[in-house]
């Protein structure tokens, strides 16, 4: 099978030991585990922000043998630790930075798909960090770029931040059929992907849908990770026999435990 993203035998120092990493096209990968797993490393692989020779194939192609200016037309990355440095004197400023055209179809979808128009006029350096994230996004997708990688970006975010965050990405999976690849820590934020791989020391400790892997409660535990509250309580009834599949609905939960 011919995967748009293709790593077999990865290492990457003593942070990734030869582990097997596989994307198709247009799909939402989760990258998760705790502190210290290997998920960084991994998305700075990927964006080639860490160097390795002939161990990641994108569309078929070695990483290192995309200059600078393909490798930007191909992949957006954000990680979240990273130092970020803003050119531009307002938000507006440092989006046409790279149209060049205020009246750019693109540059008007990206300000209303990230609710930027009342930023427009502020100093990039003055946004709250979450406004912060999604500037930083919303500059690497401007471009249209095949593949968007995210690390932690969900890291210190409210609820109704993720939701809008996750309503981003989903929107531009599926109308602007970008491959997206977000490692996160809470396990919670993997519901709606395709397809999970739970690192460990560098290791791939588990793989699969979200709820092949999700309902693996004691290795997710054992690993340090927090299993979503409806899926852990889905487990427990279905060992009792009480429900017959995992169900991420409270309500719909109550009324066939009432039936």
């Amino acid at each position: 099978m011919s995967f748009f993203i293709n790593a077999e035998g990865l290492k990457y120092s003593n942070l990734i030991n030869n582990i097997d990493f596989q994307v198709r096209k247009n799909e939402f990968i989760a990258i998760s585990g705790s502190n210290n797993s290997g998920k960084t490393t991994l998305i700075k692989v990927l964006s080639k922000k860490l160097p390795t020779k002939k161990s990641v194939l994108i569309n078929n192609k070695y990483i290192e043998e995309y200059n600078i200016i393909e490798l930007k037309k191909i992949i957006g990355t954000v990680i979240y630790s990273d130092n970020n440095i803003y050119r531009e004197k307002t938000v507006e400023e440092e989006l046409l930075y790279l149209l060049q055209d205020k009246n750019n179809k693109r540059y008007n979808e990206i300000v209303k798909l990230f609710k930027l128009n009342k930023y427009k006029e502020v100093n990039p350096n003055d946004l709250d960090e979450f406004t912060n994230i999604k500037l930083r996004i919303a500059k690497e997708i401007i471009l249209k770029p095949k593949i968007l990688l995210l690390d932690d970006i969900c890291l210190k975010m409210t609820k109704k931040e993720k939701e809008e965050i996750l309503d981003i990405i989903e929107y531009l999976k599926k109308e602007e059929k970008m491959t997206i690849i977000m490692s996160t820590q809470n396990l919670e934020d993997t519901l709606n992907c395709d397809y999970i791989y739970i690192l460990s020391k560098g290791n791939v400790e588990l793989e699969g849908t979200p709820m092949e892997v999700l309902e693996k409660d004691n290795i997710l535990n054992r690993l340090g990770l927090e299993v979503p509250f409806m899926i852990d309580l889905s487990v427990k009834l279905r060992d009792y026999d009480l429900i017959k599949d995992i169900e991420l609905d409270m309500d719909r939960m109550v009324d066939i435990l009432w039936k």
